[in-house]
């Protein structure tokens, strides 16, 4: 599966689609995706053919045979579970009209004129885990009756919950079908549009994380953030009247409302925890862990039956403000005691989603003015638009600092490579002195044996001696490619690494001592990665048929010195992997060209080749620094492939 999104982002940078772009596509789809899920219901709703909507409130409400007269919306408390509670109200039923009833976790029974129409909510209609029916909306359309009288009476029983200390029962509204839908779900819609949009981003997310970042941290913001998303619309989803039409299902839209605003506070301590560095990291570890774990016992205990979500809100009501006082006050002294960056940025967020929070339990215990989690939501909205601003900027500076790193490390290992291969030349030139003074040491001997030789007319025996002698005294100097050690040490390195691979290495330079203006670690760096990549290309390209060369363009018209490409025919190259380096120092600049096999092109983003060793996702480090090297030193580097090998030149001014 990995491999498949690998290629596809490639496929997709190979047409110049940048990252950006992607993402960019993928919201549009999701926004496509949920404003269709929400149509067929908006369509309902055309203002055309919809009625001013009636509230009623008043009714006679008859609890435990005693009568009342109340004024809607009501609460009824205190009452054992099961009490029927009757609601009746006179309606005109010489024309047509709908009714919406609301039911909050009560059996809930709607009759017309003493006749049932409808029942919800009984034993038996919804699993066994729930003490209490899911609560859900439903419209009643009643026809006219023109013969019959001109008042009727509609009677709503609701039975007094079991997880619940209160039934409230709101206004009953009135209307035609898309009178309903215009004025009670017009902005439901619209909410459930952004919901499912938010689900459907935090998937994403997700997948991106697992699919596309290689920085460890980047992965665990982007993977959390998304699960937060998730989290969000998944409980909003829930939350809202509409989805009862949407997705009719009233138990699942139970659960993922509980389940989503437990798991909420879980995914924020994750991406904090993966975007700053905590002083307090294990007392914020562990409180991460809990808010995992106790929603995890919630849900289980829900589905077992024995306590209900309902019921275990109220200890979340607790945990998730406190679990978010903590952040911020652990964001601020990182942000402040310990001058932390990211904590500052995470800090503004945070801060508005705790003010949220707390604005949410003052609404719910005290003020009552707006629905349930509806103060939250819209802080949680704000925090959301935040968070992928800063998630934008924080993942664009790690993937920087990566390529960075990456960069300044492979610089360094060129370093090593280079100061391994001038000690083990200084090495084999001190084993040499030695050897030759022990040849110098016994020349006497030699000497004495050659007089007599010579005395006995031996010339035969004086021969062979002097030919033995010869092979032994002659010097075994290491390879040697160039004056300047930094290119030597690099060039007998990756020799040697190539001959092994069984690739034909031709390398021919004429590098100065000192170079002017380039720094032994700028040449290390350049020759370093040019070799790398090609001895990297020639053993991918074991095993694949290279077709053989076209007729080659001339040097001279390639804007190349006479001497950068092979001059050798086509039946002359070597039918195994090879690469050809040369170098010349020409009216005060460095001339370098590169010929190696390379059976297969690299993927391309524009003009910039993208590394294999990176997914095909990112431009190569080492051509990305060769690059740059140029262009400080008023020079160039152009790549380029074909069928047959991959092209290098690098100009560099001295």
């Amino acid at each position: 599966m990995k491999e498949k999104v690998f290629d596809i982002f490639a496929s997709l940078k190979a047409r110049r689609w940048s990252l950006g772009h992607v993402l960019f596509a993928v919201v549009a789809v999701l926004l496509a995706i949920a404003f269709f899920l929400a149509l067929p219901y908006r369509l309902r709703a055309l203002p055309g053919g919809a009625m001013t909507v009636r509230h009623v409130t008043e009714a006679t409400a008859v609890v435990n045979g005693q009568p009342q007269t109340i004024t809607l919306p009501h609460t009824f408390r205190g009452l054992p579970p099961g009490t029927p509670i009757s609601l009746t109200f006179a309606v005109d039923t010489r024309a047509s009209f709908s009714l919406l009833v609301k039911t909050v976790y009560a059996p809930t029974e709607v009759a017309f004129n003493g006749e049932t129409i409808s029942a919800y909510g009984k034993k038996g209609t919804y699993p066994s885990f729930l003490d209490d029916p899911p609560t859900t909306v439903r419209i009643f359309s009643f026809r006219p009756d023109v013969n019959g009288p001109r008042t009727g009476t509609i009677t709503v029983t609701y039975e007094f919950p079991h997880d619940r200390a209160q039934l409230p029962v709101a206004p009953f509204a009135i209307s035609n079908t898309s009178g309903l839908y215009r004025y009670e779900f017009g902005y439901l819609m619209a909410c459930f549009f952004v919901e499912v949009f938010l689900a459907l981003m935090g998937l994403v997310l997700v997948l991106l994380s697992f699919s596309i970042y290689d920085v460890k941290s980047s992965r665990g913001m982007l993977l959390f953030l998304g699960l937060f998303f998730l989290a969000v619309g998944v409980w909003n989803i829930g939350e809202n009247d509409f989805s009862v039409f949407a997705i009719q299902n009233a138990v699942l839209l139970y659960l993922m409302a509980f389940t989503g605003l437990f798991f909420v506070i879980a995914p924020l301590y994750g991406f904090a925890l993966s975007a700053v560095t905590f002083r307090w990291q294990r007392l914020l570890t562990a409180v991460f862990y809990l808010e995992v774990l106790l929603p995890a016992l919630a849900l289980l205990l829900q589905l077992a039956g024995l306590v209900m979500m309902m019921q275990s809100l109220f200890v979340f009501h607790l945990l998730h403000p406190l679990a978010l006082a903590l952040l911020v006050v652990a964001l601020v002294y990182e942000a402040v005691h310990e001058k932390n960056t990211r904590a500052r940025w995470v800090l503004v967020p945070v801060a508005a989603l705790l003010a949220s929070a707390v604005l949410e339990i003052l609404n719910y215990y005290v003020f009552r003015r707006f629905e349930f989690a509806m103060v939250f939501l819209f802080g949680t909205y704000v925090f959301l638009l935040l968070m992928l601003v800063l998630t934008g900027a924080i993942l664009r500076k790690d993937a920087r600092m990566k390529q960075d790193y990456e960069r300044q490390a492979h610089e360094h290992e060129l370093l090593e490579l280079r100061l391994a291969a001038e000690k083990e030349r200084h090495d084999m030139m001190l084993a040499e002195e030695r050897r030759l003074s022990g040849i110098r040491h016994d020349l006497k001997h030699h000497v004495s044996l050659l007089s007599e030789l010579a005395q006995q007319g031996n010339i035969e025996r004086m021969k062979t001696y002097l030919a033995g002698l010869t092979k032994t005294i002659a010097a075994r100097h290491p390879a040697h490619y160039a004056e300047n050690l930094a290119v030597n040490a690099i060039a007998a390195h990756y020799a040697a690494l190539a001959e092994k691979q069984g690739i034909a290495v031709t390398i021919d330079l004429v590098v100065p001592e000192h170079a002017g203006s380039l720094t032994d670690a700028e040449l290390a760096s350049v020759f370093g990665n040019l070799l790398e990549n090609a001895i990297e290309s020639c053993v991918r390209s074991r095993g694949h048929v290279v077709p053989p060369p076209a007729a080659e363009t001339p040097a001279s018209e390639q804007g190349q010195p006479p001497f950068a490409r092979s001059s050798r025919p086509s039946h002359e190259l070597p039918p195994q992997p090879f690469l050809e380096l040369k170098a010349r120092v020409l009216d005060g600049r460095l001339v370098i060209v590169l010929d190696n096999t390379c059976a297969e092109p690299p993927a391309k983003d524009g003009e910039r080749y993208l590394s294999s060793k990176r997914g095909g996702r990112a431009p190569g480090l080492g051509l990305s620094s060769i690059t740059a090297i140029a262009a400080a030193h008023g020079g160039r580097a152009t790549f380029d492939s074909d069928e047959r090998a991959f092209h290098s030149s690098v100009i560099l001014e001295l």
